[in-house]
């Protein structure tokens, strides 16, 4: 028996792959077109990369003042950086 509660959705970080990142870039670009927007929009792409800029000084933050642990942080970082690697590849 876990003694996670049942309500905890657990965010495994997997070392980064291609597959993983190709996968999260096609989650990010669904989101985006769901909003009418795509990443292939030099603008949009940009705007993304700006927003993910923020949330990581965000996380930073709350790591530095002891709200998460540093595997937390390294481990949402990760993730918030597969946004900037989908921006990234919609460009190409």
């Amino acid at each position: 028996m876990s003694d996670v509660p049942d309500n905890v959705v657990q965010l495994f970080r997997e070392e980064p792959n291609e597959r993983i990142k190709r996968e999260m870039a096609e989650d990010w670009e669904m989101a985006y077109l769901a909003a009418g927007q795509t990443l292939s929009d030099p603008e949009t792409a940009t705007s993304a990369r700006v927003a993910i800029s923020v949330m990581s000084h965000f996380i930073r933050g709350h790591y530095e003042v002891g709200h998460i642990t540093e595997e937390q942080k390294d481990s949402l970082l990760w993730w918030l950086g597969t946004g900037n690697y989908a921006a990234d590849e919609m460009q190409k």
